[in-house]
């Protein structure tokens, strides 16, 4: 018992590690890269590596201006590393800036607070529904949000901690880290460095900011990190590279409320199950919220910011920086739009730190049990419901024609029947640390038992599993690869494992045109799109099709006079 007291940070990092590992490692090659922005991704690692070009990312053939290359980078080199390119291959670096961000996390806020309020905070972070998806990927969005919370943790540390032997080197962590964002998500990783500077404004400690032994070693390892990769790029590209980057991060393409709606519905559904918590509890505080900031500038307002902050306790200094930094990420959530989900992502770190903390009082001091009681009721009994019309609904569900729900059904009515009953029970009978443990286990078994089937489930039905059939077999037949259809589907470009050429399905000369020129090369385009083709009077073969996309190529003029007098032919397989 004693061993255990002693090396409690220690034992309780290793849990949190083996949970990442079940969580987030397990199944991790399971499935195949999504045709999200993760095939994007990889094809440019794949294309950096095999080109040698490790300065220029590109897609497809062309420049790729979107992010910087620190994902394509540290992806190559777990390629190296493992002497081979898979998609678990590719998705190892996203396990590691993970599994070490949360042990960082939990270190950090047990240095501050307490450990049992870091155990919970981390807890809640990564059994949250945006981090179980995006952990499983190989994306920018995990990579940026773990360095960029590095970052602000070090900040923490830097506002929180009255140590002074060690703040030379927070203060370069904060430049290393904030260099790091920059070269993984952009200009958006200047939002660490910003978010700090606000927060030590807001501390009344504005003049550390501006101490050289803070401003100019970490300054200059920041500019030997970040500058070289786009000098070299701006020297190369010039006034091309710098449209596109404006581009890029051109807020001005916001789109007023309906972008707002957006953002906050990802961030309800992201951060589930403990949206509900964390709004709930929100909305009961709001007006002491208010009150409390309005009298930290009002009352005594004779005093300095420093002042004013010596006055508030520790756990009220760590809950005002966390929402100063989701003000901060919402605002630029809000300027740049939905689709960039790395914002949305990083806003769950500061709502996790908040969440966190009335979790704590409510387990640990018999706090909030309204709030917690209406936030753990409602969902669970919305999953109950749910459950219920699936059972009753069952037979119902297997007509339906959605390839692989069948496998799905049971296991979800499980997982959101029983856990949600263990729950209700739970704060029932005031057991505070069960209706805790009872979101856990449901997001945890969300992930480790439905994860895979999810991810197929969606590969197959979006259609993204007929793509990669036909990228390999036209790969294997060593065809060119063209597509007609509305959108650029890159999962075409990472299994065909060569330059596929896109085009607009609206040019029907075009592909007249080209199936008549490119006799043997094989078209994708979607099955509904054939009607129209048809239309048109162009002639084409059908090679193979799957639920939504087909293959088709040219119609050879034998095979036509034989269409003519004995109809249309079965598919042709390869």
């Amino acid at each position: 018992m004693e061993y255990i007291k002693k090396h409690s940070k220690l034992l309780l990092s290793l849990f949190l590690l083996i949970t990442c590992f079940f969580i987030y490692f397990i199944n991790l090659g399971e499935y195949p890269l999504l045709d999200t922005k993760e095939t994007m991704y990889v094809s440019i690692a794949r294309d950096m590596l095999n080109n040698n070009n490790w300065i220029e990312p590109k897609l497809n053939g062309m420049n790729y201006y979107d992010y910087p290359p620190f994902l394509f980078w540290i992806m190559s080199f777990s390629f190296i590393i493992f002497g081979k390119i898979s998609t678990f291959i590719a998705r190892i670096p996203t396990f590691i800036f993970l599994a070490v961000g949360v042990i960082f996390l939990f270190l950090t806020v047990s240095k501050i607070l307490t450990k049992a309020y870091a155990l919970i905070i981390t807890l809640i972070l990564i059994s949250c529904f945006g981090f179980l998806v995006a952990g499983k990927l190989s994306t920018v969005s995990m990579i940026y949000t773990i360095v960029s919370m590095s970052a602000i943790l070090n900040a923490y540390l830097l506002i929180l901690s009255n140590s002074k032997e060690k703040q030379s080197r927070l203060w370069l962590n904060i430049y290393v880290l904030t260099s790091i964002s920059i070269l993984t998500g952009g200009l958006f990783g200047i939002i660490p460095y910003i978010s700090a500077l606000i927060m030590f404004i807001f501390a009344g400690k504005q003049k550390e900011i501006l101490k050289p032994k803070n401003i100019f070693p970490g300054f200059i390892i920041a500019f030997i990190i970040t500058v070289p990769w786009f000098l070299i790029i701006f020297n190369k590209y010039g006034i091309t590279y710098l449209k596109e980057l404006i581009y890029v991060y051109d807020f001005s393409k916001y789109n007023g409320i309906k972008e707002s709606l957006k953002i906050l519905s990802m961030m309800f559904l992201g951060f589930m199950p403990w949206t509900f918590s964390f709004l709930w509890i929100f909305a009961s505080k709001f007006k002491d919220i208010i009150n409390s900031v309005i009298s930290y500038f009002k009352d005594n307002s004779q005093d300095k910011l420093h002042q004013k902050w010596i006055k508030l306790g520790k756990v009220e200094k760590f809950l005002s920086l966390n929402s100063i930094l989701f003000g901060i990420i919402f605002i630029f959530s809000v300027l740049y739009g939905y689709k960039y989900n790395c914002l949305i992502l990083l806003l769950m770190f500061p709502a996790a730190c908040i969440t966190g903390y009335y979790w704590y009082e409510y387990m640990f001091r018999n706090e909030h049990d309204k709030s917690i009681f209406f936030a753990t009721m409602i969902p669970n009994l919305l999953f109950i419901i749910c459950s219920l019309l699936c059972i009753f609904g069952y037979n119902f569900i297997n007509t339906l024609t959605v390839n692989g729900f069948q496998y799905l059904i049971i296991p979800l009515i499980i997982i959101f029947f029983i856990i949600p009953l263990f729950g209700i029970f739970s704060i029932i009978l005031k057991g505070r640390k069960a209706v805790f443990i009872s979101d856990l286990i449901l997001m945890m078994s969300l992930a480790y038992i439905l994860t895979p089937s999810i991810f197929n489930f969606i590969t197959v039905n979006t259609g993204e599993a007929d793509l990669i059939n036909f990228a390999r077999k036209a790969n294997e037949n060593k065809l060119k690869l063209y597509t007609f259809m509305k959108e650029k589907k890159y999962s075409l470009v990472y299994y065909y494992d060569n330059e596929v050429e896109f085009h607009d399905n609206k040019d029907y000369e075009w592909l007249n045109s080209l199936l008549i020129n490119n006799k043997k090369d094989y078209v994708i385009t979607e099955i509904k799109e054939l009607s129209e083709i048809e239309t048109k009077g162009i002639k084409y073969l059908l090679i193979d099709s799957g639920n939504r996309y087909c293959i088709i190529k040219h119609l050879p003029s034998s095979l036509e006079k034989q269409i003519k007098q004995e109809g249309e032919p079965e598919i042709i397989g390869y």
